[in-house]
């Protein structure tokens, strides 16, 4: 199976699981589900955002809007937003904590089937 997870989503996690849970940890770019014996992708996981938008309007491809009511008011919008001014203060921050999740090995980050 594989799901849609960019290079923004995965630092994100990464932060919100070390700010709110005190822990180091994101989602794996590759997860085996022994019970079902399947295996969890991530295609677009080192494409950022930014890269991913500009794809889709280059190619005009139609974008389902979330029906969610708590879209752009949640834990991960604020960090989100707080990860836009932190790399405006320090361009290419988001980079280098991607970066450091791999060489950290942090959950199969790093790791090639």
């Amino acid at each position: 199976m594989a799901l849609g997870h960019h290079a923004d989503d995965a630092v994100e996690t990464f932060l919100m699981n070390l700010f709110n849970e005190g822990r180091v940890g994101c989602f794996s770019p590759v997860t085996y589900l022994s019970r079902k014996d399947l295996f969890v992708i991530r295609p677009m996981v080192y494409a950022w955002e930014k890269d991913v938008i500009h794809a889709q309007r280059s190619e005009d491809l139609p974008v389902v809007k979330s029906k969610c009511p708590a879209d752009k008011v949640t834990n991960r919008q604020w960090t989100k937003d707080f990860l836009r001014g932190l790399e405006k203060q320090n361009p290419g921050v988001k980079q280098r904590i991607l970066g450091a999740m791999e060489r950290g090995g942090i959950n199969g980050w790093g790791k090639v089937l």
